[in-house]
């Protein structure tokens, strides 16, 4: 298809905020597509290092490249304005910190063709900027939570509809006339703010479909990302999650165990990733004050909930105050974190464990190439005598009868 087209097939939208470092990486990304009849739609909101200015550098090397500029306004308003300028058929959230596999718009946009998606789904994986380390994130696509008729919806999924995927939009691409007509935008705060357009389209599209290769790849660490200040809005997505029971908490019906989970699991996260103790207190009375009773939250001992902790949280949460709250968080958290470094540390043993092994194979390759180069050297001087006694025999049996034509000649 040709690149310059009126009507891109796919447009990226990409917020930018002071990713100076970590630009390059996911616009190489981008530009590097397999598909190449795309938009790339990148918002610099309000930049203070040199982020504008390598946005320029790549829009002048590839006329794909599109770059608007406004003030400091967040990641959602940034989004809102780039999906107000797109032009493709699906559309596609990625953040500049962030980057895809060199095939993930083709092999999503082809999973969408054939299944005529309002979204699609893919896997991802971890980065973890500190570590250096690239790690498998199941929670991105839960496979197991997917039926295995393609595509789906919340009618034919409803266990699963908000929990078969992370509540992030860099993992998804969407029917851009689908997210029009049903008015979904981004939220305008500085956290959550990608909450209710994600779960409302989950909700409200009539075919998902998924691609179970890991096509994103996720940045954590880093400390000036929006979850490394949650403090400072540390209530928004609890908020924005509210909104969203608002909405549609009376016509859930089989897919409210789904909706309670995923948010149970959003409190969690929001109290672990807080590192101010006003930020855990608000989003303790938040929780207290107005989601136990809405959400009706209690104990359910008969396997209401996908794993043991749901009821384990849910009852610290309900039956103590806040610092014994708290406490248990911090438990739970350093016990967690050892277990996380547990399996980092076995992660990177089965990788020194695959060199070695690939080393030992590759040794025994090269033994197994030189003992046939050896074998068949043998072989050639095997041939080479054999060849030898040949042609002396040839001569031998040849040169008698030469002389019995010689001598018949001569009478």
């Amino acid at each position: 298809m040709n690149s310059q087209s009126q009507h891109p097939v796919v447009s990226v939208v990409v917020p930018v905020f002071n990713t100076e470092r970590y630009l390059p990486e996911c616009l190489d990304s981008l530009i590097s597509q397999s598909l190449k009849d795309i938009e790339i739609i990148c918002v610099n909101d309000g930049s203070t290092d040199g982020s504008l200015d390598v946005l320029k550098r790549y829009a002048e090397g590839d006329a794909r490249v599109k770059v608007l500029d406004q003030k400091n306004s967040f990641a959602g308003v940034a989004r809102n304005e780039g999906m107000k300028r797109a032009r493709g058929e699906y559309i596609i959230f990625c953040d500049s910190d962030d980057y895809i596999a060199v095939d993930a718009l083709e092999k999503m946009y082809v999973q969408c063709k054939r299944d005529d998606a309002d979204i699609c789904v893919c896997a991802g994986e971890r980065y973890y900027e500190g570590l250096g380390l690239t790690v498998p994130s199941p929670g991105y696509l839960e496979v197991k939570r997917i039926p295995e008729v393609m595509p789906f919806n919340r009618h034919t999924n409803a266990d699963h509809i908000f929990s078969f995927t992370t509540i992030m939009m860099f993992n998804k691409m969407f029917r851009l006339s689908f997210l029009r007509e049903n008015q979904l935008e981004y939220g305008t705060t500085r956290n959550g703010e990608d909450v209710y357009i994600c779960a409302m389209a989950l909700w409200l599209a009539q075919s998902i479909t998924v691609v179970k290769d890991p096509l994103v790849y996720y940045r954590i660490d880093r400390p000036d990302s929006l979850v490394g200040t949650l403090a400072e809005s540390a209530v928004d997505p609890l908020q924005a999650w509210m909104s969203v029971w608002d909405e549609i908490g009376a016509e859930l019906g089989a897919s409210e165990r789904s909706f309670i989970c995923k948010v149970l699991g959003v409190m969690r996260h929001s109290f672990r990733n807080v590192t101010t103790a006003e930020a855990f207190s608000a989003c303790y009375r938040f929780a207290k004050e107005s989601m136990v009773s809405q959400l009706n939250l209690q104990v359910h001992p008969d396997g209401y909930y996908y794993t043991p902790w749901y009821n384990v949280f849910v009852e610290q949460l309900l039956r103590g105050g806040e610092a014994s709250f708290m406490t248990y968080m911090l438990y739970t958290a350093s016990r967690d974190l050892e277990a996380q470094d547990a399996r980092r540390l076995d992660y990177r043993q089965q990788l020194r464990d695959e060199k070695r092994r690939a080393k030992r194979e590759k040794k025994a390759l090269t033994s197994q190439v030189e003992q046939q180069k050896k074998a068949l050297g043998q072989l050639e001087r095997k041939f080479s005598r054999v060849e030898w006694v040949y042609r002396l025999g040839r001569a031998v049996l040849w040169l008698p009868r030469k002389i019995r034509k010689a001598l018949a000649a001569a009478k």
